[in-house]
């Protein structure tokens, strides 16, 4: 009986074993399968970063440096930068022209060229440099070139764009520029850009309600006076007869023009 048991049990065994091979060669070929369907992490396609995506970055580093969200790197570049133009206000006899340093590095380069040609002619030795631009070059530089363009450009577009309350915030630059665009140079303006976007933007958001606040004062008051006026079309005329008798051509032809910009405004907003 003994002898019965075992041979019983092992023909169970060989009869199960093939199954399990076979059903383990099916779960493998399953799983392998699964393996080469699931996208591994290298075969996936990887994001290049296009030129608009380094201008973003690019954009929020500087947004970063201006709002003093890092406050260690906003104290070095302010720092440097009022450093430097401290100390140029106390430069003295220092003229700067762009003609004059060009021609200084032309003198420069051309007596490197003239000594370097006569070496190479005292060794015996012909130079055949040539320089040229290929394909690839200009490629290279119009990648460079073209992300700022193209930003530029639609800035600008965004800028002149017609729209009311674009022409509104537009014009009063304009109009400074115009006044006493003489007065500003390059270094001057240089100096007013970087101080003022190391101080009006965090001044603005650190006092955008109160300033909000102040200027919604001064409009309800302005309202309430005028309408508890009792002689509206008297002061309007007499105040309009002083404008145009104390005014030139020009400013009166610049407010009829903000005029009708803030009368198409209201027109669109209300």
């Amino acid at each position: 009986m003994r002898f019965e048991k075992t041979e019983i049990w092992g023909w169970w065994k060989r009869l199960l074993n093939p199954r399990k091979r076979r059903n383990s060669g099916r779960s493998k070929k399953e799983k392998l399968s699964l393996v080469l369907s699931v996208p591994s992490s290298s075969s996936t396609p990887k994001i290049d970063y296009e030129d608009g995506g380094n201008l973003d970055r690019i954009g929020q580093l500087f947004t970063d440096l201006i709002m003093w969200k890092d406050v260690a790197k906003s104290t070095l570049w302010f720092g440097f930068g009022s450093l430097c133009f401290l100390s140029s206000c106390f430069t003295k006899g220092l003229n700067f022209s762009i003609f004059s340093a060009v021609s200084q590095l032309g003198l420069l380069f051309l007596g490197a060229s003239f000594f370097s040609n006569s070496i190479s002619q005292r060794n015996n030795v012909e130079k055949n440099h040539q320089f040229k631009l290929k394909e690839d070059d200009i490629l290279r530089v119009a990648k460079v070139i073209l992300p700022p363009s193209n930003l530029a450009i639609s800035k600008t577009r965004e800028l002149f764009s017609g729209e009311p309350s674009m022409t509104l915030k537009v014009t009063p630059f304009l109009l400074l520029g115009a006044e006493y665009g003489h007065l500003i140079t390059l270094w001057r303006l240089c100096a007013i850009g970087f101080f003022a976007s190391f101080t009006v933007p965090k001044l603005y958001s650190s006092y955008s309600l109160r300033i909000n606040q102040k200027a919604e004062y001064l409009k309800s008051w302005t309202l309430e006076a005028w309408g508890t006026c009792t002689h509206k079309k008297i002061v309007s005329v007499s105040a309009f007869l002083a404008f145009w008798n104390l005014s030139t051509t020009k400013t009166r032809i610049l407010t009829a023009f903000i005029s009708l910009v803030v009368f198409r405004y209201f027109r669109q907003h209300i």
